[in-house]
């Protein structure tokens, strides 16, 4: 019998993309002689609206703007068949402008995400902004004072965010900025749930990665945390997503959903279900976060929902791999074929993907799966 295989894997970091990963397992369900559907999917982080157009198509806007700081830099809107606009903030504000090394986030501002913005409001009605992938740790102040907030020091004078300003930040006033958006529904999309302060918080579990030593993320965190009461936001889960832009768009009215399961929905990924013999699904590592709401965890889900078999496949497995057993899994991979040192890992993630779906869809039409 023929056996249709959907192939739905997340990046594998440092090796593959979503699109390439799939590609990958693709060409071993193949070689067995399956039919591979190939899908990718994302967690709302980098890569999302390109995952989400990939699977439904529509239109790219180019947008004039500026980068993380504040240098001319485009970015990009997509627009789908049924209306609804996306904006990635990592197509905005992320790494793509900046050079190796550079990571200032007390310099850095999230104001280059209002063009593309604005722009995804002029074309539809709602608009999703996938959060994720930024190079900025600012509260989302610079986004706000680009849109027409009017955001003050002590002294009365006007602040067009960043790290920086963050420590001085006295007043917010909002008004101007949802006046611009008026009648526009926003709809966020996070790939992580940590509030904008706090030990959990924006600064002191991303600060470091964008380039904060100790000093500057004690700085962000007080000042993300009296930001915080001035945009009613508190402790709200996905606050401090993208550096605080999460906390700065759920001010504005926006609402948070998880990233994973959006493009799940947007990609119509359940349809792709009916009629599947078997699903696989994939990521560089296996642990604790994947069971909290990543891409795998969404196909886990819906898989189980669907009655339709998924196999997880990971370049790195941990003990909290064992999971998603309780989430319906069929089973859990390593795709590595004994221990090898990480350059390889990354080097052979392809081939290794393409032997394990080849694998495991020969033992499917031998009824083992």
């Amino acid at each position: 019998m023929t056996v249709r295989v959907i192939c739905a894997p997340d990046k594998l970091r440092g090796s593959l993309d979503a699109v390439e990963a799939a590609a990958a397992l693709a060409a071993g369900v193949r070689a067995a002689g399956g039919e591979p559907v190939e899908h990718p999917l994302a967690d709302g982080g980098e890569g999302s609206r390109g995952t989400v157009q990939e699977a439904r198509g529509g239109t790219v806007l180019d947008v004039d703007g500026v980068d993380a700081f504040g240098r001319p830099w485009r970015a990009k809107v997509g627009r789908l068949d049924d209306g609804t606009a996306i904006v990635e903030a990592a197509e905005a504000v992320g790494w793509g402008a900046l050079a190796e090394g550079e990571r200032d986030p007390m310099r850095a501002s999230s104001a280059g995400l209002a063009a593309p913005l604005l722009a995804a409001a002029g074309e539809a009605r709602r608009v999703v902004v996938f959060l994720g992938g930024t190079a900025t740790m600012d509260g989302g102040t610079g986004l706000l004072a680009a849109l027409g907030a009017e955001i003050l020091d002590g002294e009365g004078r006007r602040l067009s965010g960043s790290g920086a300003d963050l420590a001085h930040v006295h007043s917010v006033d909002l008004a101007p900025a949802r006046e611009r958006l008026k009648g526009v529904e926003l709809v966020v999309a996070a790939d992580v749930v940590s509030p904008l302060y706090g030990p959990d918080g924006a600064a002191r579990v991303f600060g470091p990665q964008k380039g904060a030593d100790p000093d500057m993320v004690e700085v962000l965190d007080d000042g993300l945390r009296r930001l915080a009461p001035l945009l009613n936001v508190g402790a709200a889960p996905g606050g401090g997503a993208a550096g605080g832009l999460g906390a700065a768009l759920l001010a504005l009215g926006a609402r948070m959903m998880p990233g994973a399961g959006l493009i799940r929905q947007l990609t119509r990924f359940d349809d792709l279900l009916v009629g599947a013999n078997l699903c696989l699904t994939a990521e560089g590592k296996i642990d604790a976060s994947t069971d909290a709401g990543k891409t795998i965890r969404a196909v886990v889900d819906a898989c189980a929902e669907a009655g339709v078999p998924c196999v997880v496949l990971g370049g790195t497995l941990t003990p909290e791999a064992q999971r998603l057993y309780e989430r319906g899994a069929t089973a859990v991979l390593s795709i590595s074929p004994g221990p090898r040192d990480l350059d390889t890992a990354f080097r052979e993630a392809g081939s290794d993907l393409t032997a394990t779906a080849y694998a495991v869809c020969r033992m499917m039409r031998q009824g083992r799966v």
